[in-house]
């Protein structure tokens, strides 16, 4: 039980934290999601041990909100970024073979070794559950998690200190033989060693999904993980549907076909 208080006390001082940080930066802030986002876990874990008592779904689900509402307004920008789109249904995103060489090649052997191939529910035993981690859904739906934890705040704030023989880590880093995904982003799974909850966003600056890739995560993830879809969260960012997103990349299609 002094566990079970533990969470929720932490979840309730970064609950005050953040009402206090809308009020100064503003409710879309990066200081806003880091805080809510630490707090959606806390109360996670909280759910784990407790249970599903009705005050507690209730506070889950308004969190998960605030945070959706939040990445909602964070748009996708994408411009001449070095991707395709090579196919619609499913989604299939293609990162650039020659910017991925130049930029991140020297490391990918590294990182794909560093990386779990999630094939069932059993979670390897060096995983650290309840920290943050970097993954891809390729374009034949397997869930790929790099194995190195990130500081929530890294990954809110930037992933600077993240490095792979000496290369800032990077979500082709992962699919070096492809550069294909259906989504990518990052993750957090909750308990161990059967999972209870997953919370998970598609905030890849090299993919730069878009918001309906969030429902492969949730399917991939329910899937795997064997946990029912309420408890897996899933946050996108705004800004483009699939039409758009494939009217954003056909001036990068016709010059790479």
């Amino acid at each position: 039980m002094a566990a079970d208080t533990h969470y929720l006390a932490e979840a309730d001082e970064l609950h005050t934290a953040a009402a206090q940080a809308v009020r100064k930066y503003g409710p879309s802030s990066q200081a806003v999601v880091f805080l809510k986002y630490e707090e959606l876990i806390r109360l996670w874990h909280a759910h784990l041990t407790i249970g599903p008592t009705h005050d507690l779904c209730d506070r889950l689900a308004r969190t998960a909100e605030d945070i959706r509402t939040a990445y909602a307004r964070q748009l996708t920008v994408r411009h001449d970024h070095p991707t395709r789109l090579v196919q619609s249904d499913p989604l299939i995103i293609e990162f650039d073979r020659g910017v991925f060489q130049d930029r991140y090649g020297v490391a990918a052997a590294t990182a794909v070794k560093q990386t779990w191939h999630v094939r069932s529910a059993e979670i390897p035993a060096d995983f650290v559950t309840g920290a943050p981690h970097m993954f891809v859904i390729d374009d034949e739906g397997r869930l790929l998690i790099w194995r190195r934890r990130f500081n929530l705040r890294e990954l809110i704030f930037g992933r600077a200190k993240s490095h792979v023989d000496g290369v800032p880590v990077a979500h082709p880093m992962l699919v070096p033989d492809r550069l294909r995904v259906r989504a990518a982003g990052e993750i957090v799974l909750i308990g161990a060693p059967q999972v209870h909850a997953v919370v998970a966003n598609t905030k890849s600056g090299h993919f730069r999904p878009p918001p309906s890739t969030g429902a492969v995560v949730r399917e991939v993830c329910a899937e795997l993980f064997d946990v029912p879809t309420h408890r897996v969260d899933v946050f996108t960012l705004g800004g483009l549907s699939d039409q758009g997103y494939a009217n954003s990349t056909h001036r990068l299609v016709e010059a790479t076909s």
